[in-house]
């Protein structure tokens, strides 16, 4: 009997509801395939802002078998106004226009599920046997307990962040105990944490309970530890001591990750191929034509996301500092974030006078416009070096393929992911943010890391110690390893939930 086909011939579905951020629907898109390929049903709900970064992806994965549904939930026309709550370009002081899109999502599934269960969407799919929902969407837990459906909280992001994320907003900063050189020190982790003013969102050092953010916190974690399971894209031998501390705080909890493409962990794959459409490719073939001309290890990857911006002087800043390196390197380069109204033809309109020339001139460099085939490149042994905003997917994927890091954290937990990756698992150099310039890394600070990272023996150890963290990460999702375990258990888990039958508990690891 195939595993996810009941004795009654009726099938296991899963529904996945992802948050309003493009960058989850990535990982959300991974485990739905895993969850498929084991043999269940999945419908996957979306409002329309994500229907075109999916659907083809869908549809090619029904092609090849798995059984993935596409359901659009429909929100009210006044509501969710797409250049609102779009997260293209968001920075942190944005933050709280995404979380409210997230929040008024609520009223309209608990519609749309009301619906569903009653056979008005699709009489031809079965209710769900669980509901996988966003961390970001705690009120899911109380949508699904009103019908009946246990709620499993899927965490995108990495457990040392999400821990030291708890207590700070729980305790907030203010009240945090310093270090005598000024770290704030966190408490009731396994081992001490201390942060520096850099290592946190810009906004919190002065929160307080009155800040927009916190009673959103506040209510997200009181949801999530209501779900029935956790599920997080992280592996355990990178973090183990903050996933054992998180589940002993919040419930139950299964590490899955990385969640990535198989050939992510292959040796040198040519392309690999994004688990959603970011955007239109236009020069894949290109950049990695000019990638194969380029010396082992000698290119510097510098991409803030996709949904992410830096300023007009910083741009300029990043870009004198690269030139004068002298090292090559691949950007991703977007729209300035106080760009504003200002007229453009394309983003190299706010590049230095005659710096784009130069560059590709002098075959120093590579401007990528568009979407950026990112597991493609990293994967490209010319790939040195990740200049990145530390988000975690980001940090996952520079992991699996070896690559070290500049930690340039942009917002949210990215700066915790930064602490993480610079200090802990010590795969990364940290971007030297002044705060005095509004957050600005200076053309002369750009050189250095950048040089650091590269051509120096730092980024040699820096290499060294990511490659052993990257053949942890393929064991761990091998057959046999604990996130392949992982997710096997939390399959087996949902299929008990139809048959009534006793749950296990927290895995050993």
């Amino acid at each position: 009997m195939a595993p996810g086909i009941l004795e009654n011939g009726g099938m296991t579905n899963v529904m996945m509801l992802p948050s309003m951020g493009h960058g989850h629907l990535i990982p959300f898109m991974h485990l739905a395939m895993k969850l498929a390929a084991r043999g269940l049903t999945v419908t996957f709900v979306v409002t329309f802002h994500h229907i075109s970064a999916l659907k083809s992806k869908v549809e090619a994965a029904k092609q090849s078998g798995l059984d993935i549904h596409l359901v659009e939930m429909e929100i009210p026309a006044d509501q969710l106004v797409l250049g609102k709550v779009n997260s293209n370009s968001m920075q942190w002081h944005k933050l709280p226009h995404i979380d409210v899109a997230n929040q008024s999502l609520e009223d309209p599934f608990d519609h749309f599920l009301h619906r569903y269960v009653e056979g008005e969407i699709s009489s031809a799919l079965a209710p769900p046997v669980c509901l996988i929902a966003d961390l970001l969407l705690g009120w899911a837990s109380t949508v699904a307990e009103k019908y009946g459906i246990p709620r499993v909280c899927f965490d995108t992001c990495g457990m040392f962040s999400e821990s030291v994320q708890q207590i700070v907003w729980d305790v907030l900063p203010r009240n945090l105990p310093r270090s005598p050189s000024g770290r704030y020190v966190v408490p009731g982790l396994p081992k001490e944490v201390r942060l520096t003013r850099l290592q946190m969102l810009p906004e919190l050092p002065e929160a307080t309970t009155e800040s927009a953010r916190y009673p959103f916190w506040k209510r997200q974690r009181a949801g999530n530890k209501r779900s029935w399971r956790i599920i997080a894209n992280t592996f355990y031998e990178m973090e183990a001591e903050f996933v054992e501390h998180f589940q002993r705080v919040n419930g139950t909890i299964r590490t899955i990750g990385p969640l990535l493409p198989a050939e992510a962990f292959q040796d040198r794959p040519c392309k690999i191929a994004s688990a959603v459409q970011m955007g239109v490719d236009t020069e894949e073939d290109k950049c990695l034509q000019w990638l194969h001309a380029q010396a082992e290890a000698s290119v510097l990857y510098i991409s803030f996301g996709s949904e992410n911006s830096i300023s007009i002087a910083q741009t300029e800043e990043l870009a004198m500092g690269l030139e004068a390196s002298g090292v090559k390197f691949l950007w991703v380069l977007r729209r300035p974030s106080d760009s504003g109204s200002k007229a453009f033809s394309s983003a190299v309109d706010f590049l230095p006078e005659g710096f784009h020339d130069r560059v590709v001139e002098s075959e120093q460099g590579f401007i990528i416009l568009g979407w950026a085939p990112q597991l493609s490149i990293l994967a490209h042994p010319a790939t040195g070096g990740f200049l990145s905003h530390c988000g975690w997917n980001a940090v996952l994927e520079t992991t699996t393929m070896g690559v070290p890091m500049i930690a340039w954290p942009l917002y949210s937990e990215q700066h915790f992911n930064s602490k993480f990756v610079v200090d802990e698992v010590q795969i990364a150099v940290e971007a030297p943010q002044r705060i005095d310039q509004n957050w600005l890394v200076t053309r002369e600070d750009v050189e250095r890391i950048v040089k650091s990272l590269i051509a120096e023996e730092e980024g040699k150890k820096l290499r060294e110690r990511v490659r052993e963290l990257k053949a942890v990460a393929r064991a761990a999702v091998a057959e046999g390893g604990s996130s392949h375990a992982n997710l096997d258990l939390f399959v087996s888990e949902i299929m008990s939930l139809q048959r009534n039958e006793p749950e296990p508990g927290p895995l050993e690891m």
